[in-house]
């Protein structure tokens, strides 16, 4: 097995993008405070780490505490530097684009300049956007444009609320909600049928995809038990409901109104659920999965089970985890029972490279 090792998950933090989410209030990241950061930390860490090449990308929060007109600015100004980051560094860095989400008229308008003008490799999108998860309609336009361009899409878990009130003893957002929100994206993204309207966008989720590979036995059999139902409920509807069906219109009397916003919200998902064409675990299996902060064997498993070895990338989470953290999961992947050799250096640099030529290749 070679020591060649792409990093599709490492965050650079670039002075003009601290110095405009520090006047904005905002001087921490999942609850950790966001650090100085130049091209030689990440050069001296990959030297370290025997780590080839890195896809740059921003963590959250992006530009969502900035105003539009200044998010656009800070985008666009990220994304030159990220263009020339890899100008300066030829053949250590590739970059996800940072776009001004939520603000789609925008983001349109940039993934065409970073794409097309900058050369970028692909595009970076937050789990969600306050409460707006993708996969919500509001983003179909986004979507749209990713599919129109082929593009490789890292989802990176996003802060919840401010409203959110955590566990007592579970601090900051990275130690689980993180998991939950990019958990979250991206079972909206198949329910909501963006994966089956869009197949030309290669999703990359960030830590394994949360809890995903977990749930998939509960998601795949909701969908397959939804669709039964729907497709005859007249009949069907008494498999879940049997005797409750008059307890429920009793309460449906009672509160017509709350239950008219029900079904009418009900009505919108079912659109959605009716419109896929396949099983929810082989929406689950086009997905790409990364494995920063995810390196441990019950992670490997779940991987081999919903995925394959094909669809996992080596992700240091770089510079938020600790270094100390990223040589523990590089040394987990190598002593793994649950890969062979050859699939361990799929995972390490060469799932990656296939993936980055094959878009390269659609350009």
């Amino acid at each position: 097995m070679t020591n060649q090792i792409i990093d599709v998950h490492h965050h650079i933090i670039p002075k003009i993008y601290k110095k405009e989410l520090k006047k904005a209030g905002i001087t921490t990241a999942g609850g950790f405070p966001i650090r100085d950061w130049k091209p030689e930390n990440s050069l001296n860490l990959m030297d370290k780490l025997n780590i080839d090449l890195a896809i740059t990308s921003i963590s959250e929060p992006g530009t969502m505490p900035l105003k539009r007109k200044h998010a656009v600015k800070v985008a666009r100004k990220v994304n030159r530097y990220q263009a020339k980051l890899k100008q300066d560094y030829p053949g250590r860095f590739k970059s996800f684009a940072l776009l001004p989400m939520p603000h789609v008229k925008e983001s349109l308008k940039e993934i065409d300049y970073a794409l097309d003008v900058l050369k970028l490799d692909g595009v970076g999108l937050y789990s969600n956007y306050g409460n707006d998860f993708l996969g919500n309609d509001c983003f179909e336009p986004v979507m749209k444009k990713l599919h129109e361009k082929n593009a490789v899409v890292f989802i990176h878990p996003s802060s919840s609320e401010d409203s959110f009130v955590p566990p007592d003893y579970i601090p900051t957002d990275f130690i689980q909600e993180f998991t939950f929100n990019t958990t979250r994206a991206a079972t909206n993204l198949i329910l909501s049928g963006t994966l089956e309207r869009y197949p030309n966008i290669d999703f990359i989720l960030a830590h394994a995809g949360g809890v995903l590979p977990y749930l998939e036995w509960r998601l795949n059999q909701t969908l397959k038990t939804a669709q039964y139902i729907l497709k005859d409920p007249l009949h069907r509807v008494d498999m879940i409901m049997r005797k409750g069906k008059g307890q429920f219109v009793f309460e449906f009397l009672k509160h017509p109104i709350r239950y008219t916003k029900m079904f009418k919200d009900y009505a919108h998902i079912i659109k959605g659920w009716l419109s896929l064409s396949q099983p929810a675990r082989n929406y689950m299996k086009q997905f790409h999965y990364d494995t920063a902060l995810a390196t441990g064997n019950s992670t490997f498993a779940d991987i081999k089970e919903v995925s394959t070895p094909q669809h996992f990338y080596f992700g240091s989470d770089a510079h938020f985890a600790p270094d100390l953290w990223i040589e523990q999961m590089e040394k987990d992947i190598r002593e793994t029972d649950y890969f062979t050799d050859q699939e361990k250096q799929q995972i390490f640099s060469q799932n990656a490279q296939s993936l980055l030529n094959k878009h390269t290749q659609q350009e």
